[in-house]
């Protein structure tokens, strides 16, 4: 059960990220995913600006989860890289899945 969630989860992550990119590649706006768990529990939340994603990962830290953003450029990063996440701001690019 729990390996069909995060197989889920990875596939949604997937298809939200390969969404941005062509968005990105628009000039449409990116999106920041938050997912987190604690226990048995795991949520996925979507943010549209970075500030929004850290302050809402942060919030879930804070309450004991165990916590990572994927940004537009499909890296991982978690509470303790929340900062240089925040300094990359906008200028993140978005990796190529093709």
């Amino acid at each position: 059960m729990r390996q069909q969630q995060r197989t889920r989860s990875k596939t949604l992550e997937r298809k939200l990220l390969e969404r941005d990119i062509g968005h990105c590649a628009k000039g449409i706006a990116v999106t920041f995913i938050v997912q987190a768990t604690r226990g048995e529990e795991g949520t996925t939340t979507i943010r549209l600006s970075v500030a929004a994603a850290i302050a809402k990962g942060q919030a879930l830290a804070e309450q004991g989860w165990q916590v990572f953003i994927t940004g537009p450029d499909g890296i991982r990063y978690y509470p303790s890289e929340f900062d240089r996440l925040l300094s990359l701001g906008p200028a993140l690019p978005a990796r190529s899945l093709f």
